[in-house]
């Protein structure tokens, strides 16, 4: 479930956002893939790890990365069906849609999914989804799990 969070990086990375947003809406992903994989049963530190938030910082801040660079196209102007036709394999496009509905079926805001997800989907554009992220509280990514 981190490639559309990834996605979700590229977004702020093709809109010029440097290194400090991009950092915390790290933290704040972290926090979405915490609270999502305990309410599937998970335990909270299956997040805390290598294959969980170091994976995640990985897949979020290398321009290897395909779904980070997705989200940088995205954010250009390009259409999915533009990137995707490429051939290139974006595991996040199609996980964004299913991780909403995870987040529906534990009754879970997920906004970071949310955004990334009707982006993709052609539902808001990049700065529509920003904007809804920058204005909700700072503090979220602190809840317990």
């Amino acid at each position: 479930l981190k490639n559309p969070l990834a996605v979700g990086a590229g977004l702020l990375t093709g809109c010029g956002y440097g290194i400090n947003t991009l950092s915390a809406y790290v933290t704040r992903a972290t926090a979405e893939l915490r609270r999502l994989c305990v309410a599937l049963g998970g335990a909270p530190d299956t997040i805390n790890g290598l294959s969980g938030v170091g994976d995640l910082m990985l897949t979020c801040f290398s321009e290897q990365s395909r779904n980070q660079r997705c989200g940088v196209r995205l954010a250009k102007g390009e259409t999915i069906e533009e990137i995707l036709k490429d051939g290139m394999t974006v595991e996040g496009v199609p996980t964004a849609a299913v991780a909403v509905l995870y987040a529906d079926a534990c009754g879970l805001d997920m906004p970071l999914f949310r955004a990334v997800a009707g982006v993709i989907e052609g539902k808001l554009n990049t700065e529509e989804a920003l904007k809804n992220l920058f204005e909700r509280p700072a503090g979220l990514e602190m809840r317990r799990v």
